[in-house]
């Protein structure tokens, strides 16, 4: 199978991770971890990537990396190879010690690059290993936690997060736990392992949606419903949980919606809920059929009403992109403000 070709340019951000070759382990021990980490301040001392977050498993690693240059491939192979070499040497073995070359996510859009960091330092609860993510020493939510740290981190865009959430003059570790500190929801942690498994290039329009207008967000459905062929275009922004509760819970207030548009014998709950999975969600249609128990056939149907629906009903596209803005909050919880500077929870 052809390899896909890496999307970096200079300035580009990357979500990269790996694994140990048929579930095996890549850091037997502190000394293991030591030398990973310094193969990482070699390249980011070479200035091929610059690190901003990290965490290394037992199994596997996260980083989210910047590539000042647009040479990531050559800073990370760098890195696995120099460590794999050494960890060979060290156990007198031989052979693959990954199970392949590293993934690597492009990382646009700024909300989603706020949950990578959420999701990066949560990583060894969601495994069991500790209860709060400041307390496990090998990744950056520790050393973000003190008011400095090895120089091969990045800690600018990180310390001006922090500063800005909670309108401070200057970086106060202290702050970092209340802006990053908690785990994400788990719609945002089921749509980043959803966005790590899709391949190919894709547009991010998440920090266009959070928060917007419901107008924007009509503009939004409306310029992918013109489409009209079915295909999934753009990462998904949201849960598909967190879009079928947002229904069911309008739907409990009012159970039949009419809308004329769609027809007499529409539920327009039923088309609003599978087209919103196929745009919010980018699911299947056998997905959204089985999610809304209906033929893939009756999902098709139900998606295409809702594509018209939104052109010619003023009324069906205001509720809709209220829905979105529900499963967006749902999903996300963003804990700051992206362009106003909200405090921390309000509390500020």
């Amino acid at each position: 199978m052809t390899r896909s070709e890496r999307e970096d340019a200079p300035g580009a951000w990357h979500h990269v991770m790996n694994r140990g070759i048929a579930k095996r382990t890549l850091f037997e021990s502190e000394v293991d971890i030591r030398t990973f980490l310094s193969r990482l301040a070699c390249a980011a001392r070479a200035k091929t990537i610059e690190v901003h977050a990290f965490c290394l498993l037992t199994t596997h690693f996260h980083l989210l990396l910047r590539s000042p240059a647009g040479r990531l491939s050559e800073g990370l192979h760098h890195v696995q190879n120099s460590y794999s070499r050494w960890f060979n040497r060290s156990r007198k073995r031989d052979g693959p010690l990954y199970r392949a070359r590293f993934r690597s996510k492009r990382v646009d859009s700024l909300a989603y690059r706020y949950q990578l960091v959420r999701y990066i330092d949560a990583n060894p609860v969601l495994a069991g290993l500790v209860e709060d993510p400041g307390t496990y020493p090998h990744g950056s939510a520790s050393l973000y936690r003190k008011s400095s740290g090895p120089l091969w981190l990045e800690r600018g865009w990180v310390h001006s997060i922090v500063t800005h959430a909670c309108r401070a003059r200057q970086y106060c570790p202290s702050d970092y736990p209340r802006v990053f500190g908690s785990v994400p929801p788990e719609g945002a942690c089921r749509l980043i392992e959803c966005r790590i498994e899709l391949q190919g290039p894709a547009t991010d329009a998440l920090d266009d949606l959070i928060g917007a207008a419901p107008r924007r967000v009509v503009e939004w459905m409306q310029r992918k419903a013109l489409l009209a062929d079915g295909t999934s275009v753009g990462l998904p922004v949201c849960d598909a949980a967190d879009v079928s509760a947002a229904v069911a819970e309008w739907r409990a207030r009012e159970r039949e919606w009419r809308v004329e548009e769609l027809g007499p014998l529409m539920n327009a709950w039923d088309a609003v809920e599978v087209g919103l999975l196929r745009d919010l969600c980018g699911v299947t249609l056998s997905e959204a059929a089985q999610r809304t128990r209906t033929s893939i056939s009756g999902a098709l149907r139900r998606e295409a009403k809702h594509r018209r629906a939104l052109m010619d009903s003023e009324a069906y596209a205001e509720r809709a992109s209220l829905l979105v803005s529900q499963a967006l909050e749902c999903s996300h919880r963003l804990r700051w403000d992206l362009q106003g500077g909200a405090g921390v929870d309000g509390d500020r």
